[in-house]
């Protein structure tokens, strides 16, 4: 798969049975369509998929990194996030996985997921 950012090739990290694809010239990861609820996030109401579409004046459409269709923005808190149309997955760009994480409150620091990724990429809840 290729990044929807810079289009080079995606890599997987893997680590405890958690796999993410990750961008290591960007830095944006790559959720599929449920590894989202691997943050610790309980509350349905931060689900990428219940969100409505937001229009992002002068942001450019990225293409799902499996499908290659233009994804739709969304917003959850102030972070806007890209998100296939098909509901392949969810692409948080550098930074945003860390606000995504704070703001919804995720029981995050017991997780698996959030350990593993303040130890690969520096990505903790504060």
């Amino acid at each position: 798969m290729n990044c929807p950012v810079c289009g080079k090739s995606l890599i997987v990290v893997e680590r405890n049975k958690i796999e993410l694809d990750w961008c290591p010239s960007c830095r944006g990861l790559w959720f599929d369509a449920d590894e989202w609820r691997l943050l610790g996030v309980k509350d349905e109401k931060y689900n990428p998929f219940a969100y409505e579409a937001v229009r992002i004046k002068d942001e450019k459409g990225r293409k799902c990194p499996v499908c290659e269709k233009i994804m739709e923005k969304i917003k959850i808190g102030d972070t806007i996030l890209d998100r296939c149309l098909s509901l392949h997955g969810v692409w948080f760009d550098k930074g945003e996985l860390g606000s995504f994480v704070n703001f919804s409150n995720a029981e995050a620091t017991s997780t698996k997921t959030v350990r593993f990724l303040g130890e690969v990429f520096n990505i903790k809840k504060s």
